[in-house]
């Protein structure tokens, strides 16, 4: 049997999910929601509005329909380029005024989350079914595309985001280009800006208050792709610089990212890493080695993500498999692939670690000393751990955490030892119950028409789920050596004497913050385990105040 292209495989990665994509959306061209991809909203009826960030599916099906990939069953189907149309004509009827897109709730207003990725789709569909289109239509969309496009150019969020910063830049500039659009260039440039201005010349940008792997990935592929549509050097070099960063959260077991990052994100973006492979071969080696992490079922794919985002990922392995770069003989080794002992450290976002004979371990001591530890073997590795520092419950009930971007952080390292001191931070969790509910979906019909109130209050509901922290009386003292023997931890846990914590964690693989594109399953998580303090080891801490543990991993 053939063994199957670069082009192929990843091609049948975002083929498999395509069925699902199509079942999301109303095919019915005599329903009056013809064209919706929400099937929450148009067939269970489960929620009140429709989301418009289930519109991204325009993305995928505009590449099945207009690539023409080995084993592609949509290529030039008439149906789905009927469909396609009627994604793009339903999303520009639920389109704000002033160029906007709910995606959570009504009146949202959301900014590159979901406007961008909606625009950036929409251009897509242009491309593919504009000669199909009536002028009726043909006038409605471009309208939509061009109202989106000013929205993004003249509007930021609150929290910074780098990656979304990315995604506004990308559908901008392509609708310059598509349009002619030369009057949204000076704004173009503002928010160029803006995006240079949080990225580090280590190689990361941020989001919110550090580093992620997931979503810096997804940055390098927002701005290779920018680059097809206008090159841009500046840019360009931002996304040459990442790929030299993110070389060390491809991991030897064949996940990427994951709680180390600032959003814990596992997710891991090909296509830039294939335009960029062509010249870069370390780039090439980061997106061969996951090609196969995706195929092993060993990182995230679009099966495993919920129906609002599994979308995202479709078109990611579609444009992936367009563009893949042919494969050198030999490919330049990834960190842990190295020969030789080496040591890394980044001061500016705390991420520290390196190969000691056969052991890789890497630590984010800018969030409380996560760190991952693996032993390697037979051309991959073993996880010890993927330790999330320390979480627990306080008397009163408050849940906390010592993984967290503090940002009166305190850590140092030298050579293959580091050390941290971490505060802990209490999370604040909401849910809805009706009631709760009622009065949200009222409050946002009440003050999210206008455009600036909006904006307010997703900074508000961003700052309470995502950003909040209050400090309490627990700290972490963690030291970590490498060696050729292994990675010895030694934590120091600290407590107001008197306080008997309920429970206490240390160690486990235990995501804390909310980010919608977190917490996917991955098969590590039965390879490595923490361990919770006993009650009698809880009565010691709250009679001395201190506990110290010391572990070897090898």
């Amino acid at each position: 049997m053939k063994t199957p292209t670069v082009s192929e495989r990843y091609a049948a990665l975002g083929f498999e999910s395509m069925g699902r994509c199509l079942s999301m959306m109303d095919r019915n061209p005599l329903s009056p929601t013809y064209g919706c991809a929400n099937r929450e909203y148009w067939l269970a009826r489960s929620t009140d509005f429709p989301s418009a960030i289930a519109q991204y599916a325009v993305l995928p099906m505009a590449l099945a329909y207009s690539e023409p990939l080995v084993n592609n069953p949509y290529h030039k189907q008439p149906k789905l380029a009927a469909w396609l149309a009627a994604g793009m004509s339903y999303l520009a009827s639920i389109q704000h005024h002033d160029g906007s897109f709910d995606e959570f709730y009504p009146n949202e207003r959301g900014w590159a989350g979901p406007t961008g990725f909606l625009l950036h789709a929409m251009v897509a569909g242009w491309k593919a079914v504009a000669p199909l289109l009536d002028a009726r239509d043909k006038e409605r969309i471009s309208t939509c595309m061009l109202r989106a496009a000013r929205f993004l150019a003249q509007n930021d969020e609150i929290g910074v985001l780098a990656n979304h910063h990315a995604m506004a830049l990308l559908p901008i500039a392509e609708t310059i280009e598509l349009f002619q659009a030369r009057h949204l260039e000076p704004l173009y440039e503002e928010r160029k800006k803006v995006f240079l201005d949080v990225c580090h010349d280590e190689g990361w940008s941020l989001e919110y208050d550090g580093v992620d792997p997931g979503y810096l990935s997804a940055t390098v592929t927002f701005l290779t792709r920018l680059g097809q549509a206008r090159p841009d050097p500046v840019l360009q070099d931002v996304a040459k610089k990442a790929v030299g960063f993110t070389k060390y959260f491809v991991y030897p077991d064949g996940h990427y990212g994951g709680t180390l990052g600032s959003r814990e994100t596992f997710h891991f973006y090909s296509h830039g890493y294939e335009v960029l492979g062509r010249e870069n071969p370390m780039a090439l080696a980061q997106a061969d080695f996951m090609l196969r992490s995706f195929q092993d079922g060993r990182s995230v794919t679009p099966h495993l993500q919920s129906d609002r985002y599994f979308v995202y990922r479709i078109p990611e392995f579609l444009f992936s498999a367009r563009d893949a770069a042919p494969r050198p003989e030999v490919l330049p080794p990834l960190p842990w692939q190295e020969s030789a002992d080496s040591q890394f450290l980044f001061p500016e976002a705390g991420i520290w670690g390196g190969r000691r004979g056969n052991y890789y371990a890497i630590a984010n001591l800018a969030r409380g000393g996560v760190f991952k530890c693996f032993r390697l073997a037979d051309g991959g590795g073993v996880p010890l751990a993927s330790d999330c520092s320390m979480s627990g419950i306080l008397p009163d009930g408050t849940v906390f955490t010592t993984a967290w971007c503090d940002p009166e952080r305190t850590f140092e390292a030298h050579g293959v030892e580091a050390n941290v001191r971490a505060r802990g931070l209490a999370l604040h969790t909401q849910t809805f119950d009706p009631l709760k509910m009622t009065v949200f979906r009222a409050g946002m019909l009440a003050l999210g028409w206008h455009q600036r109130s909006a904006y307010h209050l997703k900074g508000l509901i961003r700052k309470v789920l995502m950003l909040r922290n209050t400090t309490v009386p627990v700290q972490l003292h963690r030291h970590l050596k490498l060696s050729s023997e292994g990675l010895v931890v030694t934590d120091r846990i600290l407590v107001a004497k008197g306080t008997r914590l309920r429970r206490l964690i240390l160690g486990e693989e235990l995501p804390v913050r909310y980010v919608p594109q977190s917490r996917y399953f991955q098969p590590l998580e039965f390879e490595v385990s923490g361990r919770e303090l006993t009650a009698s080891e809880l009565d010691q801490l709250k009679g001395q105040g201190e506990l110290t543990f010391s572990r070897v991993l090898k």
